[in-house]
């Protein structure tokens, strides 16, 4: 199981997190989303499967801002 930390731009609310949280439990292989909106980051679980370009793009296309945190 792999863990990968994005920062998100642009979460100002809990209809943000929601929205993040749906884009990324969409997609195949991720198992576990824990968006932290103080932080403006999310941690997510996913399988080798599920590269990190793709959450990247997932967010994109739900109107946020992300790169993988330092």
């Amino acid at each position: 199981m792999n863990e990968t930390l994005l920062n998100v731009q642009g979460m100002t609310c809990r209809s943000c997190v929601h929205h993040v949280g749906e884009a990324l439990r969409d997609l195949d292989g991720i198992t576990e989303v824990d968006v932290r909106l103080q932080k403006g980051q999310v941690l997510v679980r996913h399988d080798a499967r599920t590269p990190v370009a793709t959450m990247i793009e997932a967010l994109s296309e739900a109107g946020y801002e992300s790169s993988t945190a330092a």
